[in-house]
């Protein structure tokens, strides 16, 4: 894999996507819905113009987005042939995050990757990154839209399933002028809102809500209440039964406590390491601070993977979050700045 990766336009990404007839696409590593629905959007599109698209979710489509066009056609590790003209990581600003059965160089002829992420580490032979982007969604159709593929449902489907995943259902600042206006586009193609809301956000099984009490009752505020802390109990998941897709969106009840600037959630992964997940209220840049601990993200969500055990992950985030918020300067009366991070 290269790491002196080249920035291309969207003119030569298209080219690259539109010249290849056996194509690899990848997402990172626990999959949200921008991974989810731009590789599926964009193997729509690379299908529909007679290319042979394997698309690798090595962990499978989440449950929320296994209504997607596509979705069924997805493999979780690559059979034996000969190698792909092109290899797409999508969503991905760091080679760490890709999937742990990701292919040798040897199974590509070329890396291209397409990611919002306004910090990365480069990785691939060619990096179309648009950190002004809402979602790597709006990336895919604008590549689309190069190729000449007419949107239809099932790309429309993908997209909005990208673009609401990311903007948190249209509340967060990364919610622009032109993110509504991709929003109306895709409605003008069909998509239905409250089918993709209620499929995605409000189709669970019970077991869910035992799955949320058992993280919330590990709820630990400390730096004076500004920083509040949760914990998946290890075993949990696998006792309800449930994947790591229903973690989604549970950190978000401890940033929404009054007071609170940083929160975090933090679970054992498969491989036995501590996972974080970091959000703020806007004032702390989580990405820096999970950057120290050797992740990233963006300004308001951000992730990075500790050490064991797992206590030992949430002190050391707990005082890297306390002195992010230590360090902020007095906030001004009627100062909303932060609200635009």
């Amino acid at each position: 894999m290269t790491m002196a990766a080249v920035d291309v336009t969207e003119e030569r990404a298209a080219e690259l996507l539109g010249s290849a007839r056996r194509v690899l696409l990848g997402i990172h590593r626990n999959p949200d819905g921008d991974a989810v629905g731009s590789a599926l959007g964009l193997a729509h599109v690379l299908r529909g113009r007679g290319a042979e698209v394997a698309c690798l979710f090595a962990e499978g489509v989440p449950e929320p987005f296994r209504f997607l066009a596509g979705a069924d056609r997805t493999v979780d590790r690559l059979p034996d042939g000969p190698p792909f003209e092109l290899a797409v990581a999508l969503d991905c600003g760091d080679p760490s995050v890709l999937p742990r059965n990701w292919p040798a160089a040897t199974r590509y002829r070329g890396l291209l990757v397409l990611d919002h992420h306004p910090v990365r580490r480069p990785f691939g032979d060619w990096t179309l990154r648009d950190a002004t982007a809402c979602c790597v969604g709006e990336i895919v159709l604008r590549l689309a839209d190069r190729l000449g593929h007419v949107l239809d449902r099932p790309l429309a489907e993908a997209v909005y399933v990208s673009l609401v995943t990311d903007t948190g259902f249209f509340r967060y600042p990364s919610v622009t002028p032109a993110a509504l206006r991709l929003a109306a586009r895709l409605l003008e193609a069909g998509v239905a809102p409250w089918k993709i809301a209620f499929l995605v956000d409000e189709n669970y099984p019970a077991a869910k809500l035992e799955l949320l009490g058992g993280i919330l009752g590990t709820l630990r505020l400390t730096a004076g209440g500004a920083v509040a802390t949760l914990t998946v109990p290890p075993g949990l998941l696998e006792r309800l039964g449930l994947g790591n897709e229903y973690l989604e969106g549970v950190i978000n009840f401890a940033r929404g406590i009054r007071g609170v600037e940083v929160s975090a959630q933090l679970r054992v992964n498969d491989e036995g390491q501590i996972r974080v997940s970091l959000r703020s209220r806007g004032r702390v840049d989580v990405a820096a601070l999970a950057r120290a601990h050797g992740g990233g993200g963006h300004h308001n969500a951000a992730g990075c993977t500790l050490d064991p055990p797992l206590e030992a992950a949430r002190e050391r985030i707990e005082s890297a979050a306390a002195a992010a918020v230590a360090a902020l300067p007095p906030l001004a009366p009627g100062d909303e700045s932060f609200y635009e991070s």
